[in-house]
């Protein structure tokens, strides 16, 4: 639970996504502008050169303490405990202050987190078949608000947390993508199998270049965020049938609202199943989209599977925010991957 994302609702009913390293890192992703938070420091993005409030700043520690709190991240990194009442004890945490932790009466629930710096205070939790889940908590100053965290154990692009050197670096919250029940998928450079989840892929035909693909896309993109749908992952590009098709990949969020599909929509229901996946490690784009295919195949003959789609290239590219650059082009990470049997 030390990366993570999460989606808050606040007092006032607007939703922020956060995604975050904790205890320090945080970015902030809404309507109302994208923030970067390194300990105390804030930026904008993607114009870090633009004045950062200090309302703005406090927001974002609040967040950032909320968040910690309802993951649980003063228990997880403590490194002592000392009981200092019947259900209060006080952490030692490395680097930090102490943070005192009081327990819900009568139970092991953690109620209240107290630091110098802020009282966070789970008012009611998830309970499901397997644990409790804290799901609306309250701090002073930023008021009661509700947390669904949405994955844990992420592992993040290497520039996930760097603010960018200036407006033409696009830096929006990405992650890798998730291979169900893990962390992080591994980026391998040569096969191998995959657990994939279901899923669904808004399809439209691939228009052939990138300022093209980035005009297709953001429709997509746009109508599935304002239906609050899942993003499963980075665009899926593929050829089936002498066509070539560009995807968005998403999945109904968990207790969410059904996908309303518009009528001009083409959506492929994509089964859960088993992909052989691999993760090009040399050449700039055109290098990795020639050379992925091969090693599938190769390693089809050599595993003796049996291939049930296309082979598909997922290049870890944000569409919806514009044309990737020749830095990315020049060196990408790009997913192939094909379902077997």
């Amino acid at each position: 639970m030390q990366r993570l994302t999460a989606r808050v609702r606040l007092p006032d009913g607007a939703e922020v996504q956060l995604f975050a390293e904790l205890p320090d890192k945080l970015r902030l992703q809404s309507s109302a502008g994208s923030y970067l938070l390194l300990g105390d420091k804030a930026v904008c993005i993607p114009d870090v050169s633009a004045p950062v409030p200090a309302a703005a700043v406090e927001r974002l520690q609040q967040l950032r303490a909320l968040l910690d709190a309802a993951a649980f991240g003063p228990l997880h990194r403590a490194t002592a405990c000392k009981r200092i009442a019947a259900s209060t004890f006080e952490l030692t945490v490395a680097g930090g202050p102490p943070t005192t932790m009081e327990l819900r009466p009568g139970s092991l629930l953690p109620s209240t987190f107290r630091s110098p710096t802020a009282t966070v205070t789970v008012v009611d939790y998830l309970h499901t078949k397997s644990t409790w889940i804290a799901r609306e908590l309250t701090l002073d100053g930023l008021g009661r608000c509700n947390v669904l965290l949405e994955q844990g154990g992420l592992a993040w692009d290497d520039d996930f947390f760097v603010p960018p050197k200036s407006t033409a670096t696009p830096a929006v919250p990405t992650q890798r993508i998730a291979s169900p029940g893990s962390g992080g998928e591994p980026r391998s450079p040569t096969p191998i199998l995959i657990d994939s989840k279901a899923m669904q892929w808004a399809m439209v035909l691939d228009p052939g270049d990138w300022p093209a693909r980035v005009r297709a896309f953001r429709p997509l993109h746009a109508e599935l965020e304002r239906q609050d749908q899942v993003l499963a992952g980075f665009p899926v590009l593929w050829q089936e049938n002498g066509q070539n098709w560009l995807a968005a990949p998403f999945r109904q969020r968990p207790d969410g609202e059904v996908f309303l599909q518009p009528a001009t929509w083409q959506v492929r229901n994509v089964a859960a199943g088993r992909w052989l996946v691999v993760y090009p490690a040399a050449g700039d784009l055109t290098a990795k989209l020639a050379a992925g295919p091969q090693l599938l195949q190769d390693a089809l003959r050599t595993m003796k599977l049996k291939a049930t789609g296309p082979i598909t290239a997922q290049p870890f590219f944000h569409l919806q925010e514009g044309e990737p650059s020749p830095q990315k082009l020049a060196a990408p990470v790009v997913r192939m991957a094909v379902p077997v049997d």
